[in-house]
C-alpha cells in the first residue's frame, strides 16, 4: 500500500514534469523518460513487485497527458517494470553497472511498445526516423540520468521501508 500512496503522487507530478517542461529539453532530438527512470528504479531498489504498478500509474498519468492512444504508455512501461522484476531483485544491487543497462535495454523495448501501439491504432510512424531520432537519444539520456534517479528512489525506499531492528 505504501508502494501506491508513495508513486501516485510521485508519478504524476513526473508525468506533468515530462510532459511539459522536460518534453521541451531536446538532447539530439531526444527526452528523458522520467516516469520510465522512475518506474524501474522502484523494481530495482527491491520493490519488484511494486516496480510494474508504479508503471501502470505513471504510465496512465503519461496517457491522460499525451494525444497517442490511451494505455500505450502504460502498457510500454508495466511491460519494461515487468521485465526487470523477474530476478526479483536479486542482482541488481550487486553492481552500478546493471540498473544502466536495465534502462538502456528498457528504453528502448519501451519505445519500440509504444511505437508498435501507435502504429496498430493507426498512427503514421516512420520507425527509422523514431528509432535514430527519439529513441538512441533518449537512451543516452536515460542512462545518464538513471544513477542519481536510482539513488534518489533508494533514499525514499529506504525512509518509507526502513529495515528491521534486530536486537
Amino acid at each position: 500500500m505504501t508502494s501506491v500512496l508513495l508513486g501516485l503522487p510521485l508519478l504524476a507530478v513526473a508525468a506533468v514534469l515530462q510532459a511539459t517542461v522536460l518534453s521541451r529539453v531536446h538532447l539530439l532530438g531526444g527526452t528523458v523518460d522520467l516516469v520510465l527512470l522512475l518506474s524501474l528504479s522502484w523494481t530495482l531498489v527491491g520493490e519488484w513487485q511494486g516496480g510494474p504498478a508504479w508503471g501502470l500509474m505513471g504510465g496512465l498519468c503519461l496517457d491522460l497527458l499525451s494525444g497517442g492512444p490511451l494505455g500505450a504508455n502504460a502498457l510500454g512501461l508495466v511491460l519494461v517494470a515487468y521485465g526487470a522484476s523477474l530476478s526479483e531483485g536479486r542482482f541488481w544491487r550487486s553492481h552500478v553497472l546493471l540498473p544502466l543497462a536495465t534502462v538502456l535495454l528498457g528504453t528502448i523495448l519501451y519505445h519500440l511498445i509504444y511505437l508498435a501501439l501507435l502504429a496498430l491504432s493507426g498512427h503514421s510512424v516512420d520507425w527509422a526516423a523514431s528509432l535514430a531520432d527519439v529513441t538512441l537519444p533518449a537512451v543516452l539520456l536515460n542512462t545518464v540520468l538513471m544513477l542519481p534517479v536510482y539513488h534518489l528512489v533508494r533514499w525514499m525506499h529506504g525512509v518509507t521501508h526502513p529495515a528491521p531492528v534486530r536486537i
